[in-house]
Order: structure tokens, then sequence, then C-alpha cells
């Protein structure tokens, strides 16, 4: 599978030209894209605790056949998610024997539609085994997964050679200008290192001034949670419009984006970027990791007391003698 083509008006960008360093922006915005990010995910954190706690949104806002439950466009009868598939990477010889792109897609969407459909239809379910987060949480897994921009890579690495191309990152933020839509970015890949996804998710955090979550099989690594793939949300905040919009009168209607548009976003070729991660994104990889250790049972789940909403598994794995894994080691 190949980058979407172009459009027949628009030509393709040049190629990419291959660069050995970040340039000296890299180093000096670094700082501030931090302190941005940490004021940016301060309000996020507000914005959560809002719909959750102080003002928690309730069950049945959506019915059980709305989009963000299906995954379904109305306009086309097929799931959406392929529609907002913005940029994907070539797939190597080697990499044959991987999941179709497709498929990926739609099993992480199935998952995350799966998750709103806890807070959706008529019957509620109380915290617990079948409903482990508040419904405002379920409701924000229906814009990540059916608004979302979704961008396909084969690992880490691959992932890598393109956001550290200034040219890519400057096509991810014309899209969330653009489009002012969340960023899901997906791995063929089921086999990868919980210290190389926590260095990755970290180098985004590096790069960008929006937080980043790393959800997948392995584990739960720093904040993520689990996931059919490997899936990093990196959170540009547009979750808040559509998540509060659900409050208004005919909010569940205008939630319901339409598709993004084919051939509009990453015309060239990209990927001339470096395949490894710098000192300060191991850093704050590390520092990361520490603090959510030092938090105990508690892991890395911020909003909900993971002793308390996933007590029947902890109690099943006690009974086996299974020691606890808040997080998963680095």
């Amino acid at each position: 599978m190949t980058a979407l083509p172009p459009p027949v008006d628009l030509p393709p960008d040049p190629p990419a030209r291959r660069s050995s360093g970040d340039g000296i922006g890299y180093w000096l915005g670094l700082p501030l894209r931090w302190l941005y990010q940490s004021a940016h995910n301060g309000h996020g954190i507000v914005r959560v605790l809002d719909i959750t706690r102080f003002r928690p949104l309730p069950h049945g806002l959506l019915p059980p056949d709305h989009p963000w439950v299906t995954g379904i466009d109305p306009k086309t009868g097929r799931y959406v998610w392929h529609e907002n598939v913005i940029f994907r990477s070539p797939r190597g010889p080697a990499e044959d024997g991987l999941p179709m792109d497709d498929f990926v897609v739609t099993k992480t969407g199935q998952f995350l539609a799966g998750r709103v459909a806890l807070s959706a239809g008529p019957g509620e379910h109380p915290v617990g085994p079948r409903r482990r987060m508040p419904h405002g949480i379920n409701y924000i897994h229906g814009t990540c997964h059916y608004n979302s921009g979704v961008l396909v890579f084969t690992d880490f690495p691959d992932a890598l050679a393109h956001f550290t191309d200034r040219r890519f990152r400057a096509e991810v933020y014309r899209f969330v200008r653009a489009e002012r839509r969340e960023v899901l970015i997906l791995f063929r890949t089921r086999n990868y290192h919980p210290r190389e996804y926590a260095y990755f998710v970290c180098c985004l955090r590096t790069l960008f001034p929006w937080f980043c979550n790393a959800n997948g099989p392995r584990g739960r690594v720093l904040w993520g949670n689990a996931a059919p793939f490997a899936a990093a949300n990196l959170i540009t905040g547009n979750w808040v419009r559509d998540v509060y919009a659900l409050k208004d009168p005919g909010g569940r209607d205008a939630v319901v984006r339409p598709a993004v548009d084919r051939g509009r976003y990453f015309r060239g070729e990209y990927g001339g970027g470096r395949r490894h991660v710098r000192w300060p994104e191991k850093l704050l990889a590390w520092v990361t990791y520490w603090r959510i250790r030092l938090r105990g049972g508690k892991g890395g789940m911020f909003f909900v007391d993971r002793r308390r909403v996933y007590a029947d598994q902890l109690d099943r794995r006690r009974g086996r003698g299974m020691a606890d894994e808040p997080i998963a080691r680095m």
C-alpha cells in the first residue's frame, strides 16, 4: 500500500530530502513546546474532570445506532475510518506477513466504537466489569475514532522517519489547523517493546506541543491503555468541542463529521527524518515512567481509581498468585 494519490488539480510536493539533524528550531523550541504542552494538557485534564466529576455527562446521550457507536458513515453506509486515513507509509517486501492496513484500521475502529456503545442505548451498566470508564470518557472515544485523521505506519522507526521529516510535520500541523480534528496513529506490527513505544510517544511530545498516549496490546505503556493494535493518540484538544456539543439540542447530529477529503493532505514523498530518538525524548519517557511507577496500584489511570474499577481482575490475579502490573516495565 502506498500513500494516497494526489488530486488531479494539485501537483505533488517535491520529494523529501534526508536530513541528518533536527535543526536549531528543535533545540530552541523544545522548552517552549513542553511548556505549552503542560498548559494545554492541564486544560484538557480540567475538561475531562468537568465531564466526569464536576458536571458528569449522563448515560444515553447517543442512541445505539449513532455513527459514533457503529462507525458507519450515514452518507455511504460504510465504515468511515478508511475514508479518514490521510496517510499510510509504503509497505516493504519484508512486511507481507503483517496484517493488511484495512484490517488494522477496522479492528481499532471497532474497538473504540465499542467503548462508546457502553454509554449508549437504553440500559446503563454500573462502573465495574462491564463498564470501566465514566460516560464522559467513553464519549471521548467517539470523536477519537470517528472524527480523527488516521496515519498508518509499519513500526516505530518507520513513523519516526516521517514525523522527524520537517515537511511531514508541517502537513500534520496543516491538517489539524484546517480540519480541527484529533490525530490517530496506527501500526501494522503488534510486536514491540514497551520501552520503544514509550520513546516514540515522548518523541512526539517533544516534536509537537500536544500530549500523546501509547495504547496497545503489550501492557499499559506510560499513560496508555489496552488496544488490539498499537494506537497512539496525538491529542490536539479538538475532542472538547465535539464532546461538549453532545449537551446541546441537535448535538448528536452535529458531532458526526464528514469524511476527510481524499488526497487533500500528504501529497508528497516523506520519510527523510531520523529513525532514532534523542536524549530529551528518552529523558521525558523515563521521568514519566517513574512518575507512574511511584503511583503504585493506581498505575497510569488518571481519571479513575484502577484498584476499584479493575477490582475483579486484580482479585483473580491475586488468586492465581500473580503479581499486579499496573504499568508495563521499560
